[in-house]
């Protein structure tokens, strides 16, 4: 099983992040063929129709089933994506042929907070070996999927392969980019990824508050702020570090400093890292919950 046009490609629980996820495999951004075909399963035949109409284009090459067909669905897929929620999977896992129908398959997971030992659990319901454990990948994509600019982070479990280690690097490449690293980091930096994006927003929203305050319309100002946000950001990887780069905007006497001293008064950056430990923790939780 190779990066080919041969692939066979399931997503269970196919909602934003999954059809973002499969409209890239369908159209890589390499120019092959991307995968030979994709089947895909929905809760609803509302969200059936919503995934044929974003992926017209390739309905050739594309199958949407609903969850009654889930078992269907994995038979003959050579890899199966678990897009699902994770408070679902059991009531997934419980349909029967279905943890039977993954065995031997390539298995990603984008449920938040499920470990590859959950992913092992699952599909052979604790009585696993080192020769009869699960080839899987664990993996956490940001929404920017949708515009394939995520930032998506991958680990696998022990004794995967890697040829499907390459697999998974591929699949989410086409939706950003994509960075292996140990599953023992993995929750803390899961929720950077998936949460930091969301924490900045509500800051975004919090200046966009302050414009309205002083009589300018929201929608006069919101570009001027994202934009600016975006390229003060792209200054970091070009080589500034955080810190010295807000030194370097904060010029004394001037506005930002005195910007920057109120959100040190009100805790912001202790208000930042306790959200994120917070998240972090909720994550290590939900394999066992």
């Amino acid at each position: 099983m190779g990066i080919n046009k041969e692939l066979r490609v399931t997503i269970i629980g196919c909602g934003t992040l999954g059809t973002a996820i499969a409209a890239g495999m369908l159209e890589p951004r390499s120019g092959d063929h991307g995968v030979k075909h994709l089947t895909v399963t929905v809760g609803t035949v509302p969200s059936k129709k919503r995934i044929e109409e974003t992926l017209q284009a390739n309905l050739q090459r594309l199958t949407v089933l609903t969850k009654e067909e889930n078992v269907r669905a994995v038979q003959d897929a050579d890899v199966v994506l678990l897009a699902m929620k994770p408070i679902k999977r059991s009531e997934v896992f419980a349909v029967p042929g279905f943890k039977e129908g993954l065995r031997g398959k390539f298995i990603v997971s984008i449920m938040a907070g499920i470990t590859t030992a959950e992913v092992d659990r699952l599909i052979l319901g604790g009585q696993n070996s080192e020769k009869s454990s699960v080839q899987a990948v664990r993996a956490m994509p940001n929404m920017a999927a949708k515009i394939r600019e995520a930032v998506t982070l991958y680990t696998s479990s022990v004794g995967t392969s890697k040829e499907n280690v390459e697999i998974a690097s591929w699949i989410f490449s086409q939706v950003g980019e994509a960075y292996e690293m140990p599953e023992g980091s993995f929750d803390i930096c899961a929720v950077l990824v998936g949460c930091a994006g969301s924490l900045l927003l509500l800051a975004i929203d919090g200046l966009l508050d302050a414009a309205v305050a002083e009589g300018v319309r929201r929608p006069e100002v919101q570009n001027l702020v994202v934009n600016s946000a975006i390229g003060m950001m792209r200054l970091v990887p070009a080589g500034d570090h955080p810190g010295v780069l807000r030194e370097k905007i904060a010029s004394p006497g001037g506005c930002s400093i005195r910007a920057l001293l109120e959100l040190e008064k009100l805790g912001a950056r202790s208000a930042f890292t306790t959200a994120i430990l917070a998240a972090a923790a909720k994550s290590k939780s939900m394999s066992s919950s």
